[in-house]
């Protein structure tokens, strides 16, 4: 008896000539070849041999958050419930996908966890055929509490966006409550104690705003198989995207060595959009997205379908393919019309998206919205060009302060209330029921002056130097032995004076200001219950020297 054997393939081809075991073996080899039928080859390959196997499906527009840079300041106009896709037709697509060589689906937004329907589809789509890997984007907001349900109906992955751990950072960016943040952390903790396979955090770096951070964000990776990654800044509409808000990934790389040391380059498949690294004596690993200085286009696999049904073979492409109309078609051939719409849209698939000198110098859609282009740049202060706080969309930015050289920067405020005579006396005699309304007011005042970057979202957190807060009152009464003024119209009038001293990159014009006001308040809290018709009035800035535009004094 003589078997000789050949492999070809995934499939043993086997020659037999003892006749009496041939029917077995036939039978053996049929058996085999229907398992490896079963295998779905890549069917959605480009014109420059690249297959897709990865899915990102947008199941909402709606997000509890509102980042800068990825929606506009005034909002987007929300979809009509009509447009969108149901849970059925995201189903049959999912399937249909899949039967293309699919095999792995990330569920976006929006903020997928808003969507009511997210367990139902990732407990549906996990059990579709060919479906290995199911992955969620989120904000984190809601999380822990949802987590259970979401494991339990097959997530397999999640992906956490996180550009800050500083809350007040976390309200100026996101434009929401600082105390949001905790939330996110809580289901940061969830995800990594879970029975998750991967756990990912996804940070934005932009620079002058949380660059400052990275290193921090490393070291959340000593002791947990967490995968943190670095994505350069991108332009959509809406987001003010400038070239002095990006850092490449090269100089954040730089940034992350002079703590940790040389990282340590590990392997990536080549579908990855990230380049990783590890650093020595960690359990987690640190990635960065180069999606502007250094694409990773050459392996990209994935396609993206939209809250409302079109398919986007690139993220900065511009062609856009509706499936829902085709879905929606009822024609006989409406399978054969959405294969020839998917394999014609992946067939025109570019090679790259052109880099950064191309992306930056068009107008993009908005990140939350990335089927349309809806957001509109504000419109009212486009002519207002010269404001540092603005752009020259008319965006409210941060003025990025880095490169000016730091010197000794001062600043005086004031701000008077007028209260009547019984309440002024009262102050001056130290007889309120409330307590020592002076002392309470200074101590108001300079805390208002230290945490002005808190209160006003646009200016800079400065370390100041020195903060006072004084007192001028009227002619008819002294007090503490200070200097006095008039009062008028039958009130008496308190002056507050602020005076701040720091030693940075930019002035402290609104410390000084922040902090007479809210001394001034301060007075007015306490005094109200005697003089509801207190009035604060003629807050302005008396002083100011150093920096670029030198000294000033109010006339």
């Amino acid at each position: 008896a003589v078997v000789s054997t050949q492999s070809t393939g995934m499939i043993n081809t086997t020659t037999i000539v003892r006749i009496g075991r041939q029917q077995v073996l036939l039978r053996q080899l049929q058996e085999q070849a229907k398992q490896v039928a079963t295998v779905r080859q890549p069917a959605l390959v480009d014109s420059f041999n690249r297959p897709h196997t990865y899915l990102r499906i947008s199941i909402t527009e709606r997000c509890n958050l509102r980042c800068q840079y990825c929606m506009p300041l005034e909002g987007v106009n929300l979809t009509p419930k009509a447009e969108l896709l149901t849970e059925n037709e995201i189903v049959r697509l999912a399937e249909l996908f899949a039967e293309q060589g699919v095999n792995k689906i990330r569920f976006t937004g929006g903020e997928p966890l808003v969507s009511p329907q997210i367990v139902q589809l990732i407990e549906r789509i996990k059990k579709i055929d060919g479906i290995d890997t199911i992955a969620l984007t989120t904000n984190a907001v809601t999380l822990a509490r949802k987590l259970p349900e979401l494991v339990d109906a097959g997530l397999d992955a999640v992906n956490i966006s996180l550009d800050t751990m500083v809350a007040q950072k976390f309200a100026f960016i996101t434009r929401r409550p600082a105390r949001t943040l905790q939330k996110i952390l809580k289901g940061v903790d969830a995800a990594l104690n879970s029975n998750l396979k991967s756990v990912k955090l996804n940070t934005v770096v932009m620079k002058g705003l949380n660059e400052d951070e990275l290193c921090d964000f490393v070291a959340l990776t000593k002791d947990s198989p967490l995968s943190v990654r670095f994505l350069e800044f991108m332009p959509f509409s809406g987001n003010a995207w400038e070239n002095k808000k990006f850092i490449p990934f090269t100089a954040q790389k730089e940034l992350i060595e002079e703590q940790f040391g040389k990282l340590e380059k590990r392997n990536d498949v080549p579908t990855s959009t990230s380049m990783n690294y590890g650093v020595e004596g960690h359990v987690g690993s640190v990635g960065f997205i180069s999606s502007m200085s250094r694409n990773f286009c050459g392996g990209c696999n994935r396609l993206r379908l939209t809250h409302d049904g079109m398919l986007k073979v690139c993220l900065f492409g511009k062609d856009e393919v509706s499936l829902r109309d085709a879905l929606r078609s009822n024609s006989a051939n409406c399978e054969e019309d959405l294969l020839e719409a998917i394999h014609g849209a992946v067939k025109r698939k570019k090679y790259s998206h052109g880099g950064l000198s191309n992306i930056q110098s068009e107008m993009k859609r908005p990140m939350i919205l990335i089927d349309d282009h809806r957001g509109k740049p504000l419109q009212a202060f486009r002519g207002l060009k010269t404001l540092s706080h603005l752009d020259s969309k008319g965006q409210a930015r941060m003025v990025d302060v880095s490169a000016k050289p730091p010197s000794v920067r001062c600043a005086s405020a004031v701000s008077a209330i007028c209260l009547s005579r019984d309440a002024y006396s009262r102050v001056c005699e130290n007889s309120l029921a409330k307590g020592d309304v002076l002392s309470v007011a200074r101590i108001a005042g300079i805390q208002a002056a230290k945490l002005t970057f808190q209160l006003i979202p646009l200016c800079h957190q400065i370390p100041l130097d020195k903060v006072e807060i004084l007192y001028k009152f009227p002619e008819a009464v002294s007090h503490g032995g200070e200097a006095v003024s008039h009062g008028d119209e039958g009130r008496f009038r308190i002056q507050i004076f602020c005076n701040v001293r720091c030693f940075a990159r930019t002035g402290v014009e609104m410390e000084a200001m922040v902090g007479c006001s809210i001394a001034a308040l301060t007075v007015y809290d306490m005094c109200k219950a005697v003089d509801k018709g207190a009035v604060i009035v003629n807050t302005k800035l008396v002083e100011k020297s150093g920096g670029k535009s030198g000294h000033y004094k109010a006339q």
